[in-house]
């Protein structure tokens, strides 16, 4: 196995910096258990304030589960979790203070059917942070630009497509004002021609110095978005590289025969 802090040239020896940038996220021998089913092994990850990541790996790998036990939709049996200098414990304010620096996009795109796209974006502003309704409202006009359907502000989710539903949850993400993004599998329910509008999405965010840690089994979007790539097998991180290192001279027997079997 590779250990993450190791084995990228770029990262800094000073425990607070990783590739010249601030560290923003820390996981340490971190293990997680599903009953008797192991399924993080001793997991090392450190990523850097705007860094983009994206994690491969086969389905079963542990992938999800490693982004959800960021913001403690699961909960790590062993190791720590730090995020933006938050440690991750059963302390409620610390899983609050976390959550509201994390926004989610999930597989499914989790909208409430029964309200508009304008409402479904600004529901949390106004309820969690308080934000005024007028100022809400804008913002999320803002967000609808951003992601490229403002047209759909007043539409229910089941009038829109797949990756239009997928855009409006990257969105109302945002509306958090949240300093890191986690993506899981965020293409995967998406017909083929609806996956390049929500990636791009995605890339024009990973060029605006937000932190993304991206699922997805887009090598394409891996390839062009990504600072490092991670690919992890059977629960475990089995390397780390920046693209061009990454998908041109693996050096893990289980990276080569998985991207053998990709590309």
């Amino acid at each position: 196995m590779t250990d993450t802090t190791t084995t990228t040239s770029n990262v800094n020896s000073d425990a607070t910096q990783i590739g010249g940038r601030e560290l923003i996220i820390e996981m340490a021998a971190v293990d997680k258990f599903f009953g008797s089913f192991q399924a993080l092994t001793n997991i090392d990850m450190r990523v850097g304030r705007g860094e983009v990541v994206v994690v491969i790996g086969p389905s079963g790998s542990g992938k999800s589960t490693l982004i959800r036990c960021i913001n403690r939709l699961e909960h790590h049996d062993r190791g720590r979790i730090v995020v933006d200098g938050v440690e991750l414990t059963d302390d409620v304010r610390n899983i609050a203070l976390i959550r509201r620096e994390t926004g989610m996009v999930f597989q499914q795109f989790n909208l409430f059917p029964h309200i508009t796209v304008i409402d479904n974006i600004t529901l949390g502003p106004r309820q969690v942070l308080k934000m005024p309704k007028k100022q809400a409202e804008d913002r999320a006009m803002e967000l609808l630009e951003r992601v490229k359907i403002p047209e759909q502000a007043r539409k229910f989710p089941g009038q829109l497509s797949g990756g239009q539903q997928q855009r409006v949850a990257i969105a109302r993400s945002l509306a958090m004002q949240p300093k890191i993004m986690l993506f899981d599998e965020p293409t995967s329910a998406l017909d083929p021609e609806m996956i390049s509008e929500v990636l791009d999405v995605i890339l024009e965010l990973s060029q605006t110095g937000m932190t993304l840690i991206v699922v997805t089994h887009e090598m394409g979007f891996a390839r062009e978005a990504a600072n490092r790539v991670i690919f992890m097998a059977d629960g475990e991180i089995v390397e780390v590289g920046e693209p061009e290192h990454f998908f041109t001279n693996p050096q893990e027997e289980r990276t080569q025969l998985f991207l053998s079997q990709i590309l």
